[in-house]
């Protein structure tokens, strides 16, 4: 479960949450959506413990978390491949589940090859695929489908739509289609 009660955070002067409040479930899809600047990666980084409030209470009972950004944070000395299997725990099984989500996210091909040879697009497909194997509990992907066209989207939905579900899964997008394309309960 995740509570946020009465959390204030600022940078600087910069209020960015003041007195804000919400309860999330143990399992399903959310989809926080406003206006660009109203804080909705700040509540994404204090889920994923990088911020911490400057008030009030944040409870989240979630044991691990995998986070995709809005730009990929990808190793680039590192093949696609190994960007995935990095954070896999085992070795044997690490190796198949990393060729497998780069083939759901339709990234086979190069999964030899390193970041900075890839298109905008295809290094954020190896950002999300990164955080869906890693088969968190609670998944937190900041507008993972930026530089995406339509049709990819589409078929990606299902791919992250079922990939946690027995988790949470909190997206951050500016697009209701893509939060009713993955059942998203909407956070405004």
């Amino acid at each position: 479960m995740i509570r946020f009660e009465s959390v204030f955070k600022q940078y600087g002067t910069k209020k960015v949450l003041c007195d804000l409040s919400f309860t999330l479930p143990q399992k399903g899809v959310v989809a926080l959506m406003g206006p660009s600047g109203v804080g909705k990666t700040t509540i994404l980084r204090l889920l994923a413990g990088l911020e911490k409030p400057d008030n009030g209470t944040l409870e989240n009972t979630f044991k691990k978390t995998a986070v995709c950004f809005q730009e990929p944070r990808l190793i680039p000395w590192m093949t696609c491949k190994q960007n995935l299997t990095f954070v896999l725990p085992n070795a044997f099984e690490s190796d198949q589940r990393a060729s497998d989500m780069l083939r759901l996210l339709e990234l086979a091909e190069v999964e030899d090859a390193l970041p900075d040879t890839l298109s905008g697009g295809m290094k954020q497909r190896v950002s999300l695929a990164r955080a869906l194997a890693a088969r968190a509990a609670l998944l937190l992907l900041d507008e993972p489908f930026t530089g995406l066209d339509e049709a990819l989207k589409e078929r990606l939905y299902p791919t992250v739509r079922s990939a946690n579900e027995q988790g949470l899964t909190v997206i951050v997008t500016h697009d209701i289609d893509e939060a009713k394309a993955l059942g998203a309960t909407v956070l405004y």
